[in-house]
């Protein structure tokens, strides 16, 4: 029974979710992705939302019958053998280490314009804090995890709500800074930023009724990071 208390619940899941994508894909991309579509960059991160939603229903349906820990790896290990669910264990296990690396650098360099600090060695100590937050195991570190992502979310609503009185039509034009095909360009840059939202069903086994919960968790924190990341690129453009 205590085991059972300890494991995660749905607010749980969807922090966690949230706090995998409400990262580099909003802190460090969008003034990447201006320089290709414009004050149109909300659009590209709502289209990246609507590719990204087969994989979130899926995963959602994978999680559900097979609520085991390990995610892609579990799911196609069953399905095509051990040779695929390697292949797929590596590529997601790279798939997070260049994601963290480029989130590292990204707040690095945003803490490198209020101190002298180093943007390596910055970094670099970041990544030393969250391996000791992983060594403490997921559970532990969930409460952590509401804090920060509440945080960060008044954060952005804070600001949209402080910058909607400067907004100008002006700023607007031309909409479609290079055309379509600056849109659909933007549109694959930031799609990395909804890269997260199925990798929760990896602990599947840390999570109460992962059947019910886990579904809920991925659409849930998928719909409020897609209105979170539109609204406030929206603000910044």
């Amino acid at each position: 029974m205590k085991a059972l208390e300890r494991r995660l619940g749905l607010g749980s899941v969807v922090a966690i979710s949230i706090s995998s994508m409400l990262g580099s894909g909003i802190f460090v991309l969008p003034g990447l992705a201006f320089l290709e579509t414009g004050p149109s960059l909300w659009m590209a991160y709502l289209f990246s939302a609507l590719c990204v939603l087969p994989a979130a229903l899926s995963k959602s349906e994978l999680a559900t019958a097979m609520p085991t820990s390990g995610g892609t790896y579990v799911y196609l290990e069953r399905t095509f053998g051990p040779l695929a669910g390697t292949i797929a264990g590596l590529g997601l296990w790279l798939s997070l280490l260049l994601k963290s690396a480029f989130a590292l650098v990204g707040f690095g360099a945003y803490l490198s314009v209020f101190s002298e600090l180093p943007l390596v060695y910055t970094s670099l100590s970041l990544l030393c804090l969250i391996v000791l937050l992983n060594i403490f195991g997921i559970g532990k570190v969930s409460g952590f995890l509401i804090v920060v992502v509440l945080l960060s979310v008044f954060g952005l609503f804070g600001l949209g709500t402080i910058s909607t009185s400067t907004i100008l039509r002006e700023n607007f034009q031309p909409f479609l800074l290079e055309g379509v095909p600056g849109l659909v360009s933007a549109t694959a840059m930031v799609f990395v930023s909804f890269a997260g939202v199925t990798k929760v069903a990896a602990i599947a086994e840390e999570i109460q009724k992962p059947e019910k919960n886990l579904p809920k968790g991925i659409l849930m924190s998928l719909f409020l990071v897609t209105i979170i990341y539109c609204t406030t690129t929206f603000i910044l453009a």
